[in-house]
C-alpha cells in the first residue's frame, strides 16, 4: 500500500512539475511577443510558390483610415532584401535588410491627417524569397496600429504569409536610428 501511495504521489509531483513548465513557456512566449517591437505583425510575401531562384519585385498594399488628428506615427520596417515605401503614392522611405539587421524607422507623424490612407511597400528580392515585417504606431490608437498580415494585398490577391516572428531567418527584429 505504501509502495502506491509513494507512486501517486510521484506521479503528482511529476504532472504539477510539467504543468508548471507549460505555463511558465505560455508566459514566456507572450512577454516575448508584447515586447517584440511589432507586436501582432506577421512575415508576408508575395507567394510561397518559388520553383527556381529568380529575380522578384511587388507591392503590397494596405488601406487605412484615420479618424482624428494624430500628433506622432512611426512605421517599423523589414524587408529582405530591399524595399521602397509609399503612403498615399509619396516616397517616404527605403531601405532594405538582410537576417539579424535592426528595423527600419520611418517617421509619418507630419504626412497622416484624418482620413483615408494607402501604404504600399515595394518589395525587391533578387531570388524570389524574402520577408516583409511592418508595424506603424498611431498616438490615439496604439503601438502597432497596423501590421503586416494577411489583409494587406499583392495586385488585389491577399498576401502569403509565412508567419510570426521570431521565424528562421529574421528573428525578431529590433530598432534602429530613424531614416528620416
Amino acid at each position: 500500500m505504501k509502495f502506491v501511495k509513494r507512486i501517486s504521489i510521484l506521479w503528482a509531483i511529476a504532472i504539477a512539475i510539467a504543468g508548471a513548465a507549460a505555463i511558465r513557456a505560455v508566459d514566456l512566449s507572450w512577454r516575448r511577443m508584447e515586447r517584440s517591437e511589432t507586436g501582432r505583425a506577421r512575415w508576408i510575401w508575395k507567394t510561397d510558390d518559388i520553383k527556381t531562384p529568380q529575380a522578384i519585385r511587388f507591392r503590397a498594399s494596405k488601406s487605412i483610415v484615420i479618424e482624428r488628428e494624430i500628433s506622432s506615427a512611426r512605421a517599423k520596417i523589414f524587408v529582405d532584401r530591399s524595399y521602397r515605401l509609399f503612403l498615399d503614392g509619396t516616397l517616404v522611405g527605403s531601405g532594405g535588410q538582410n537576417a539579424g539587421d535592426p528595423l527600419d524607422v520611418v517617421d509619418l507623424s507630419t504626412r497622416l491627417s484624418p482620413g483615408a490612407h494607402e501604404i504600399v511597400i515595394e518589395a525587391e528580392s533578387p531570388t524570389g524569397i524574402g520577408g516583409i515585417l511592418f508595424g506603424l504606431d498611431l498616438s490615439g490608437y496604439g503601438r502597432n496600429a497596423v501590421v503586416s498580415d494577411s489583409s494587406w494585398k499583392v495586385e488585389g490577391q491577399p498576401v502569403f504569409v509565412w508567419g510570426d516572428p521570431p521565424m528562421y531567418p529574421w528573428r525578431f527584429s529590433a530598432i534602429a536610428k530613424p531614416l528620416h
